[in-house]
């Protein structure tokens, strides 16, 4: 396993990240990527991955773990805009479930190719799946990366739930936030995934990849690797001793050095309104000259 977060070219980081082994010793991990602003998406992914902890540890199901960080995170922003999105994995032996809200994505990775496990709940990937034509215009790329699920933004969420399913020798289940996989081509990630004999060399080398093909966003990934042949150098993060969870060895976050009122999402989800209001009111003038 390894796990890196970065806040890239962006003054804060909203993501968090957690790896967490339980007494049974299953490991879970996970990807959150915050919104409302450095302020509130630094805290709603936190608030997030800590309620998941906790409930994992509770004997929840991952599923159930999903949504009391939805219930955590909707009582800590008491009506303020915040949320977050979450991608989770439960690894008990060599099988793994994986569970999601909002576009922070999953995949598996094989010697074989590649597979995207999760589906982004966006405007843009709901129309793709229900085979609606996506519109075009200025403003269609601000609607389709618009998120129509997360966490925190109501008392209930819908979690999707994957597998178990067997991470088979040479496999991987990589997960991260958007500014990964939004700026990375599935061809990319493929190529990335066919050496990963050092872990943490390889998930460090992902993030550095987003950023230089031109991410704007923070960058964070949590890597869970079988390898093929008897392990030679262990990752770093199964060496380090200790708790089961300690926050200052297994999340790795970027300070904040200041609060912002506004996240980019929000700005870009009001930017579609003020155009849909326009775009109306100019219909109904135009209907009634």
């Amino acid at each position: 396993m390894a796990l890196r977060t970065d806040a890239g070219r962006r003054e804060g980081n909203e993501d968090s990240v957690l790896s967490m082994r339980l007494a049974s010793g299953s490991l879970v991990v996970a990807v959150a990527d915050g919104m409302g602003g450095l302020e509130l998406g630094d805290v709603a992914s936190r608030t997030a991955l800590q309620a998941l902890r906790g409930a994992m540890t509770r004997g929840a199901t991952l599923g159930e773990a999903v949504r009391e960080a939805n219930r955590a995170v909707h009582a800590r922003a008491s009506g303020r805009a915040m949320g977050t999105t979450l991608v989770a994995a439960l690894a008990e032996g060599t099988q793994v479930t994986v569970a999601n809200v909002g576009d922070s994505r999953a995949y598996r990775c094989t010697p074989l190719g590649l597979r995207r496990i999760t589906v982004d709940h966006t405007h843009g990937e709901e129309a793709r799946q229900a085979g609606a034509a996506a519109p075009t215009g200025a403003l269609a790329d601000r609607w389709a990366s618009a998120l129509t699920r997360s966490l925190g933004t109501r008392p209930e969420v819908e979690v999707d739930v994957f597998g178990p399913f067997d991470l088979d020798d040479g496999d991987c289940v990589l997960l991260c936030s958007d500014g990964v996989h939004g700026v990375l081509a599935d061809e990319a990630i493929e190529r990335w995934s066919q050496d990963l004999r050092d872990l943490d060399g390889a998930i460090e080398a992902l993030l550095r990849g987003a950023l230089e093909s031109g991410s704007e966003d923070n960058v964070s990934a949590v890597a869970l690797h079988r390898p093929a042949q008897p392990r030679g150098v262990q990752s770093a993060a199964l060496r380090r001793s200790g708790s089961a969870w300690d926050p200052k060895l297994l999340v790795e976050r970027s300070p904040v050095p200041r609060p912002s009122r506004f996240g980019v999402k929000q700005f870009l989800l009001g930017l579609v309104g003020i155009a849909a209001a326009v775009l109306g009111g100019m219909a109904v003038w135009m209907g009634m000259r």
